[in-house]
């Protein structure tokens, strides 16, 4: 209930600030007009939309929830937060929670897009959106801990931004084969994104439910359990220091 309260605090600061909401409709649209360019076939505006969209709601959960935590950082809100009664589990529940529904928010917008350009998929639009937001949860836990580990906005986006491309290329190369055969094909085959990537263009080119997908979210459940659980770890001994 305190991490709801959290959630709910920070969340009605998009609505004050006219930029931060201006960002969270614009960058959507944004990107579904650009993934429609270039691309003839259904499946394949379909699948260049999402993963434009993948790629930046990646990006954008990583250094938002790290930016956020250093932001309450450094204006002192997070030492009154942490003084009141609410663990620091429920605390990083709260800012995680702020954080996926902006991203919920931009998603849904991406969704009421599709609509308008009709575009249509052989799969459920249903587990699409449930696997679009797995990947923001991701994304959250892997943001979490770049905010433990960062002591500056900068170097959280540079771990961030840099993180998130390197793992995102490297389920995409794997995904076209080109790890195959090699020592890194076995590392690859752990990637989150990998498995990610194999749902998402099942749905979209195959139809292929989520239900037969149980292998591929069970890793990226178990990777998402141990980030958020690690990142727990890391604050609870800087954050003993801070206060």
């Amino acid at each position: 209930m305190k991490s709801l309260i959290l959630a709910k605090y920070t969340f009605k600061d998009v609505f004050r600030d006219k930029m931060g909401l201006l960002f969270m409709v614009a960058l959507p649209v944004g990107l579904v007009v650009l993934g429609n360019i270039g691309a003839e076939e259904m499946a394949d505006r379909a699948a260049m939309i999402v993963m434009i969209i993948y790629f930046f709601m990646i990006i954008i959960g990583c250094v938002g929830v790290g930016a956020t935590v250093l932001d309450m950082r450094r204006s002192g809100i997070l030492k009154r937060i942490l003084i009141m009664p609410i663990s620091k589990m429920g605390f990083l529940l709260g800012v995680a929670l702020d954080t996926f529904a902006r991203l919920g928010v931009m998603v849904g917008i991406v969704f009421i897009m599709m609509f308008i350009y009709r575009i249509t998929i052989p799969g459920s639009w249903l587990d699409l959106l449930i696997v679009l937001l797995i990947a923001v949860l991701f994304a959250l836990a892997l943001g979490l801990n770049f905010a433990a580990i960062s002591k500056s906005v900068f170097a959280t986006y540079g771990i961030g931004i840099g993180t998130s491309i390197i793992v995102f290329n490297l389920a995409d190369w794997h995904l076209g084969g080109r790890f195959e055969g090699t020592m890194i094909e076995t590392i690859a085959d752990h990637n989150p994104l990998y498995h990610l990537f194999r749902v998402i263009l099942g749905i979209i080119y195959e139809g292929t439910p989520l239900c037969q997908f149980h292998p591929e979210l069970g890793t990226v459940f178990l990777w998402i359990a141990v980030l958020f659980l690690s990142s727990v770890a890391l604050y609870r001994w800087r954050i003993e220091k801070m206060i």
